[in-house]
C-alpha cells in the first residue's frame, strides 16, 4: 500500500485527527540548507498544496517537495506522557535545489 507506515501508537494518539508530512528548511551553522522531513498533527494551512492520502484510519497529507520519500516513512510515537511525540524513520534530507519552487531562493 503506498504511504507512510503509522504505528498503532500513532493511530492511538491522533485520535482522528489529520497528520501532514511535510518538509522543514534548515539551514546549517557553516552555510547551506536541506529540506528535512517533518510530521506534524492537524491540517496543514492549505491542503490544496498538499497531496491527500488515507493511510488506514489516517488522513494524510504529504507536501509534494517530499516526492516518493513519503511513501517510504514511518510514523512512530515516541517518548512518554505529555513529553509524546512523533518521529520519523528512514528520512533524508532534500536538496532544495531539485525542488523547482526552491531554485531561485
Amino acid at each position: 500500500m503506498p504511504g507512510p507506515r503509522i504505528s498503532d501508537a500513532t493511530v492511538a494518539h491522533l485520535d482522528g485527527r489529520p497528520l501532514v508530512l511535510r518538509a522543514s528548511p534548515r539551514h546549517g551553522c557553516c552555510g547551506g540548507r536541506a529540506l528535512v522531513p517533518v510530521a506534524e498533527v492537524g491540517p496543514p494551512a492549505d491542503p490544496d498544496a498538499y497531496r491527500r492520502l488515507d493511510a488506514g484510519p489516517v488522513t494524510c497529507f504529504i507536501d509534494p517537495r517530499l516526492g516518493d520519500q513519503a511513501d517510504e516513512l514511518g510514523v512512530e510515537l515516541v517518548g512518554f506522557g505529555r513529553w509524546r511525540r512523533l518521529h520519523l524513520t528512514d528520512s533524508q534530507g532534500i536538496d532544495p535545489s531539485r525542488c523547482e519552487e526552491h531554485r531561485d531562493a
